[in-house]
């Protein structure tokens, strides 16, 4: 099974943490495509890069996986993904394209709603509701990278028996 890590990948600190977990990714068997190993969007030395260029590379790449992981974020390059892969699953071959799982880490999803406070007195955070509920209508989403694991594990011998 073939997945692409859709995500924030601009500083070093988020980098450094896609690189990781594809590395996680693939000591688990799984086949990924991530951005920051890429050519175009990794060479930064280039000057010929174009946003028509970026586009074309990352399609044909979101086109080469089966499952698409979004990175929860308000990364609006993440959500054009995600929602391409949403539409290939579920209109174009759903057999060949399983759908998008969503991995959301941040801390504050954790933190209990507080009934009294509002706005910005309230801790948890808000997620974009069109986001995640795509994300639950498709693979599901979850808060931890584990949990992550194991579902694509269980997606991987659904639909392709032992791996």
């Amino acid at each position: 099974m073939k997945l692409y890590l859709a995500g924030p990948m601009f500083t070093a600190a988020e980098e450094a943490h896609n690189l990781r977990l594809t590395a996680k990714l693939r000591d688990h068997g799984f086949a990924v495509f991530c951005p920051n190993e890429s050519e175009p969007s990794s060479d930064k030395t280039r000057t010929d890069i174009t946003p028509r260029l970026i586009y074309d590379v990352d399609i044909e790449a979101v086109e080469s996986c089966n499952v698409l992981i979004c990175q929860v974020s308000e990364d609006s390059g993440t959500n054009w993904e995600s929602g391409y892969m949403d539409c290939l699953s579920r209109r174009v071959d759903p057999d060949r394209y399983y759908g998008v799982i969503g991995l959301a880490t941040d801390i504050r999803l954790r933190t209990p709603p507080h009934p009294e406070r509002h706005g910005v007195e309230n801790q948890t955070l808000h997620i974009n509701a069109l986001v995640i509920g795509g994300l639950q209508r498709s693979l599901g989403v979850y808060l931890d990278e584990d949990s992550l694991i194991a579902r694509l594990k269980e997606i991987r011998e659904e639909r392709e028996g032992d791996a």
